[in-house]
């Protein structure tokens, strides 16, 4: 099994879906369940819709809150995505335009 504490370069700063192929299955279905429906979740809803137990589904939601992918608020749960860095790389300039500067000075 992989340790999900090192499944994030970014642990903490939310998920980014590209954690979700690291992570160990029950993670992974968890909050992908949760991405689906933007509103927040309870244990039971979570129970219901997994068809796992509450307690299967606590100790799972404590496993992604410390790795900062849920957030909590009243007993309800969302999932709490990071932002993207997108790599931008520096555009080359093409020939052709770096002939016409050349020529308009």
């Amino acid at each position: 099994m992989i340790d999900s504490q090192n499944a994030s370069s970014g642990c903490g700063g939310g998920l980014n879906p590209a954690d979700l192929l690291v992570l160990p299955d029950r993670q992974r279905s968890l909050l992908t369940l949760m991405m689906r429906q933007p509103t927040p979740f309870t244990v039971p809803e979570l129970a219901e819709q997994l068809q796992w137990s509450a307690q299967e589904v606590s100790a799972t939601l404590t496993e992604v809150r410390q790795l900062g992918y849920v957030t909590v608020d009243n007993d309800t749960y969302q999932v709490k995505l990071g932002r993207r860095t997108p790599r931008v790389q520096p555009k080359r300039q093409s020939p052709r335009i770096a002939a016409v500067w050349d020529k308009l000075g």
